[in-house]
């Protein structure tokens, strides 16, 4: 399970970026996060979804996500081979101001633009495999124009980023970090200075899914981590995770991953 709620970027190339390519051979979640960056997915094969400003947005092929800095979002991913790339904000303060406020609109009806993203992430990952005299060069010049054009084309100007989900960051947080006690969305409105009834709409409306939704699936992805992980029954499992509802945890979980629990124990 994700434990980092907010990940700071550390590069991984010369230039200041950090890029890495992915190969995920299972069904998988990871929990509402926020990143200290512009975060690029680029998916080769299979699928992504991800979660964030309220709305779910799946990925396959030849398709990628951008996350805005600071912007919270979850991924449910089915086995896939995708690439990543994360840009710090003060990379990109050199060429534009205020890159933090930047909101980042995929249009696909603008399929030139479009795919001209998709295939400067293959050549990248194909200067950095081969290395060849001056590649730093090449993947500067390669992930500007990534920049440029995601800036150019990407971006609505018009509706900046506020950054008003602080106080939800808490509460993701918390639940995170407190996933296998009671919980509840009575106590976590006391504990947070909310109405329950309010927090239930707000929750929903900025991350898309329920609160409860979103405490099941984070217990579930801790259960999973402890299935492939340790030999402790699975009743065990769901006790020590707080997944009292047997019959709706089996159902998500299926739903989460692909496979039921014993499917994924005998796997392993």
């Amino acid at each position: 399970m994700q434990r980092n709620h907010h990940e700071n970027v550390v590069s991984n190339l010369d230039i200041g970026v950090r890029f890495y390519e992915s190969i995920v051979k299972n069904n998988g979640y990871v929990p509402f996060h926020w990143h200290s960056s512009i975060e690029i997915v680029c998916v080769m094969a299979g699928e992504l979804i991800f979660s964030f400003n309220g709305q779910r947005h799946r990925i396959s092929a030849n398709q990628f996500m951008i996350i805005s800095s600071g912007v919270i979002h979850d991924v449910t991913n089915t086995p896939n081979h995708a690439f990543v790339l994360q840009i710090p904000l003060d990379f990109i303060e050199r060429y534009y101001s205020d890159p933090q406020n930047l909101n980042f609109v995929l249009d696909t009806s603008n399929q030139a633009d479009y795919q001209k993203i998709v295939a400067l992430f293959v050549q990248l990952n194909q200067s950095i495999h081969q290395q060849s005299p001056g590649y730093s060069f090449d993947c500067g010049i390669i992930v500007l124009s990534i920049i440029k054009n995601l800036i150019l084309h990407f971006t609505n100007p018009n509706k900046l980023l506020t950054g008003n989900t602080s106080a939800l960051k808490e509460i993701i947080v918390y639940i995170n970090e407190h996933q296998t006690e009671p919980l509840t969305v009575t106590q976590l409105a006391r504990q947070f200075g909310y109405n329950s009834s309010y927090l239930s709409r707000l929750f929903k409306q900025q991350t898309g899914i329920t609160l409860i939704h979103y405490i099941y699936e984070v217990r579930l992805s801790g259960l999973y981590n402890d299935l492939v992980n340790t030999s402790d029954s699975i009743q065990t499992l769901f006790l020590k995770h707080g997944l009292t509802n047997e019959r709706t945890s089996r159902t998500m979980f299926r739903q989460m991953y692909g496979q039921n629990p014993h499917e994924i124990r005998m796997k392993q």
